[in-house]
Parts: C-alpha cells; sequence; structure tokens
C-alpha cells in the first residue's frame, strides 16, 4: 500500500458533500468514515483512499452501562475503582462515567477487535487507532494505573524477559511466578491521590509504565494485522501518536514503529500566536527523521479559541508550516474543540478561508513529493520570517521555503513581509542563479539569486505567507 505523500491533502472525517473534498483537492479520508464497501466505493470513484477508524479509550458510557463484562474491563487505581477519561466528564449515561477501557482485559480486547472488523468490512485502505495507549494512559501520564488482575498478569509475564534479576531482587521479588505488583506498591500509597503524589519513588515503576507502553504499542499492531486480514488486501496503519510535549513524545515511541503514518493533534498554543510554533515544527522534524509521514491537526482548545475568535490568519499558518517542513496539515472540515468549561464542540471552517491552501498544495506536488530536509537550514534577515530548505534526493533539486510568521495575536491578523532577504549556501541554487517564487495567491515571479564567498542571497519581494524559490 502506498504511503502518504507530503503533497496529500488528508481529510481528519469524512465528508457527506463531495463537492467539499474537490474544493479542497482531497486525496486521503485519515480517520473513518469508509465502514462499509458503499462508503469505501464512494471515496474510490472520487480518487480518494479511505480508512476505518476504532479507538481504544473506552467502550462508551451507554455501552458501559449496559454491559457487564465491559464494565469489569476498565482501568482501575490501586484502590480498585474504575478511572474515568478525564476530558469525556460531560459523556455520561445514566450516571455512569466513561471508563477508560483496559486494552490488557481480554473483554475489551475483543471489544477492541470487534470494532477493527466492523469498521474494515467494507475493504477500506486503511485503519486508523484513536487514543492507541488505551490504559497506559491512565498508568503513564494520568497516573492511577492500571492495577486491575489483568495487568497484573501480564505485567508478570512480561518481567520474565524484561525484569533485572537483581532489580527484583532489591525490590523484593523472591517468587515472580506469584508476583503480584499491587503488594508493593501498597506499602507507599493505598489511595489515587497518595499514589500519584509518590508514584516516581516506588520500585519497579519505570519498568511497569514501560509494560504498558509496549503493550499498547503490540495492540496496535495486533489490530493493523486483523484489519489487513478482514480487509483481504494490505491496509495503511496510523495511530492518534503525536504530541511535542517532551513528556508526551517518549510515551508514543513505541507505536511509530508499527505505524504507516502518524496522525496528531498537536497543541498549537493558539493564544499565543505563532510564540510556541516551533514546538509542532519539532514534530515534524521528528516525523522527517522517522521517516514517518504526519498528518497534523491542532489541539481541541486550539480550535476552539479558532472558533471563538474567526482567527483564520492563524491556521493558514499552522497549514503552510506544516507543508513546508514536509508534513501535512488536515483541513479545518468539523475540527474537534475542547474546553473546560464547555466540553465538546466543532469547528467547521470557512471553504473558502482554506482551499485555495491546500489546492496550492496540490498544484505543487512536482515541489514537496520526495523531498528531505537539508542540514543547512536558511537565515533570514527579518525576524518574523522563517526558511526550511529541502531537497529532492534523486533529481538533486533544492527548494527554499519561505514562511512569513508575523501574525498579531490582538488584531489576529497576518502582515505581509516586504524584502524578505534569506542566506542559502551556494550548493543550493541552480546553475543559473535565477530562481522561481510560486506562492499561492499571486502569478508567479522569478529574481536573480547573488552569490558571494560561498553562499547565495535571495530576496523575496512580498512574503505573503508561504512562498516556494525553486529552481527557475
Amino acid at each position: 500500500m502506498k504511503p502518504l505523500q507530503e503533497s496529500e491533502v488528508v481529510f481528519m472525517y469524512a465528508a457527506a458533500d463531495p463537492d467539499v473534498y474537490r474544493r479542497y483537492g482531497a486525496t486521503f479520508v485519515g480517520w473513518g468514515g469508509a465502514d462499509t464497501a458503499e462508503r469505501v466505493k464512494f471515496h474510490h470513484d472520487l480518487g480518494i483512499r479511505c480508512t476505518g477508524s476504532m479507538w481504544c479509550l473506552t467502550a462508551g458510557a451507554k455501552l458501559l452501562h449496559e454491559n457487564a463484562a465491559l464494565r469489569e474491563a476498565v482501568g482501575r487505581d490501586i484502590a480498585g475503582e474504575p478511572i474515568a477519561v478525564p476530558w469525556l466528564w460531560d459523556f455520561t449515561h445514566e450516571g455512569t462515567p466513561s471508563w477508560f477501557g483496559c486494552t490488557n482485559s481480554p473483554a475489551f480486547r475483543q471489544h477492541n477487535r470487534d470494532m477493527v472488523r466492523k469498521v474494515m468490512a467494507g475493504g477500506a485502505d486503511g485503519l486508523h487507532v484513536d487514543d492507541h495507549l488505551g490504559v497506559a494512559t491512565t498508568a503513564t501520564w494520568i497516573g492511577a494505573g492500571c492495577f486491575c488482575d489483568h495487568c497484573m498478569k501480564a505485567f508478570r509475564e512480561w518481567l520474565k524477559e524484561h525484569g533485572s534479576a537483581d532489580r527484583l531482587r532489591d525490590a523484593g521479588v523472591r517468587d515472580l511466578a506469584h508476583f503480584d505488583y499491587r503488594v508493593i506498591v501498597r506499602r507507599f500509597a493505598v489511595t489515587r491521590a497518595a499514589y500519584r503524589e509518590i508514584h516516581a519513588l516506588i520500585p519497579l515503576m519505570d519498568l511497569f509504565k514501560r509494560f504498558h507502553l509496549e503493550a499498547a504499542a503490540e495492540n496496535v499492531r495486533q489490530l493493523g494485522a486483523l484489519a489487513a486480514e478482514v480487509a483481504g488486501h494490505p491496509v495503511l496503519l496510523s495511530a492518534n501518536a503525536a504530541m511535542p510535549e517532551t513528556r508526551q513524545i517518549g510515551l508514543h515511541q513505541e507505536v511509530w514503529k508499527h505505524v504507516s503514518h502518524v496522525i496528531g493533534e498537536l497543541e498549537h498554543h493558539a493564544p499565543e500566536g505563532t510564540d510556541r510554533l516551533n514546538e509542532a515544527v519539532a514534530m515534524y522534524r521528528l516525523a522527517s527523521f522517522r521517516r514517518k509521514p504526519l498528518a497534523a491537526t491542532a489541539a481541541g482548545v486550539d480550535w476552539a479559541f479558532v472558533k471563538q475568535h474567526a482567527a483564520e490568519d492563524l491556521v493558514r499558518v499552522w497549514i503552510a508550516t506544516a507543508y513546508a517542513h514536509g508534513q501535512l496539515f488536515m483541513p479545518p472540515h468539523h475540527a474537534y474543540c475542547f474546553t473546560e468549561e464547555h466540553g465538546t464542540g466543532w469547528y467547521d471552517g470557512p471553504t473558502d478561508a482554506y482551499a485555495p491552501l491546500y489546492q496550492y498544495v496540490r498544484r505543487q506536488a512536482e515541489w514537496l513529493d520526495d523531498f528531505e530536509d537539508m542540514a543547512d537550514e536558511p537565515v533570514a534577515d527579518k525576524p518574523l520570517a522563517r526558511g526550511v530548505l529541502r531537497r529532492h534526493a534523486k533529481r538533486g533539486a533544492t527548494v527554499l521555503h519561505a514562511l512569513n510568521w508575523n501574525y498579531d495575536r490582538n488584531s489576529l491578523r497576518l502582515t505581509p513581509v516586504y524584502d524578505a532577504g534569506f542566506v542559502l549556501p551556494e550548493t543550493a541554487i541552480p546553475a543559473s542563479g535565477v530562481m522561481r517564487l510560486l506562492s499561492h495567491d499571486r502569478p508567479d515571479e522569478t529574481v536573480a539569486v547573488r552569490r558571494e564567498n560561498g553562499r547565495a542571497f535571495i530576496k523575496i519581494p512580498e512574503l505573503r505567507l508561504w512562498t516556494m524559490a525553486v529552481p527557475a
């Protein structure tokens, strides 16, 4: 199955109206919506690859309320209490919360597999696994567990291969065959609150977390294999596994080994404008280094801000920045919003505001696909201009992506940068010394490049948002 290319337009969710796809130039739907043969054909007739989608987070409040087996198969803290998903506080059913499903429990794992069989029955091109960490989420960054019987058994088996004899002995483990990690933990804490305060100091805790992460990644691998079996052909496999925070990157690294591409919600810190956009850039660079295509969207809190303030210029900067770094940004069609105060919502961005930029991406595929980051970074002479150099390994062509980050977070407007100069290595420019400037909202133009002392100097008269400087 052909992997995602740098010039693809990946919708997060499926659209009912084919004209929406056409206006954006859609090529892929990454987060489900093609569960049946009819929906797969609908997308294929439009030239769009499509996916089925499932999640490992929870069985959902209604099903938990109705199904005793799934109610037992939930993540549990050290006191044995079920753990609710914090960001689904407003999703309850007759008083039953949305508890984390335990991805090490046979009943919940079977539920995961039943979902895969359902969403891949139509023969979709790929499977997307949302919240792939499952109960590893509660065991790592939420800091609550899981300490159910199934996790204790699976951890015991995992330690047989990964546990150091010296460390186990130092932790007081004498009989691994009957080892129950809860016994050690309860010497330090018997409540969730106490556990959160002290858990980092509990013996074997690093191994306990590593076990949970590896188990979650292996679960995703198995779900992908099942998806291919159900579909009857090789499939792409993705997971929502991109978080720019250092603590989160470590949590997702195991699953990157198994997926063909990553779909991720990256926090863009929308109220701060472009001040912290480098955090998303770091994630794009990591994805390029690992040679994993990343189709990104902003976090729920970002989209809530954009929706409230109509911050369309900021979104355009996000889109341009992702593609300039060789990765993808999904169109804001039905983007997920979330705030602590209001819970879940949706942002359906105005098509006219964003579609022209995606059409530009499709038109310029020859300057995006199969290019790689260069070690040399261009130096901009204006503080809010950014440059990215990418080279095509086979063609030898180099592209300068010039980005305008001159966004005012008070007025919510992007102001052009005039006479934006960039210093490049001389090897990055064509022998002719002339480059063509490609922008999405103005005619192409050519500029001369000046050489001096092994360096090259190029000036872009008006940098409005994103301009590619390519060989003329």
